[in-house]
């Protein structure tokens, strides 16, 4: 009975442990998406096309890892706004409107709102 309880407890413990170590884990990757989205807005700012899609395109991926939508669509937004800015309508479109759909999915209607006029505006 002993050994039951023991395990039972070890087992407690270390599912304790897995828990704790994904939320840090994701703790430290919203930092970090945080931190290439921030380098992706002065790269776009600057005019530094290709290096702002490339922090996205990374900013992206590591919400995609850890199912941040609200980060995932933002990305999607700005690649949007690359795309604008080096007057590539067609991609420009596609990512605000894969943009406008997520955050859509996650009840951001600012954030739909503005993705969508967006497109209008490049669509006329």
């Amino acid at each position: 009975m002993d050994i039951i309880i023991i395990s039972g407890a070890m087992f407690l413990a270390y599912a304790g442990m897995i828990i704790l170590y994904y939320s840090l884990r994701s703790q430290e990757k919203r930092k970090k998406i945080s931190k290439l989205m921030f380098e992706g807005v002065m790269n776009l700012r600057r005019g530094v096309y290709d290096k702002a899609a490339t922090y996205f395109k990374i900013a992206y991926e590591y919400s995609e890892e850890i199912n941040d939508r609200k980060h995932m669509a933002e990305a999607l937004y700005n690649m949007g706004l690359v795309c604008k800015e080096q007057k590539d309508t067609e991609n420009a479109v596609y990512f605000f409107q894969e943009a406008s759909k997520m955050y859509e999915g996650i009840g951001d209607h600012t954030g739909r709102d503005r993705a969508y006029n967006t497109v209008n505006s490049l669509q006329k």
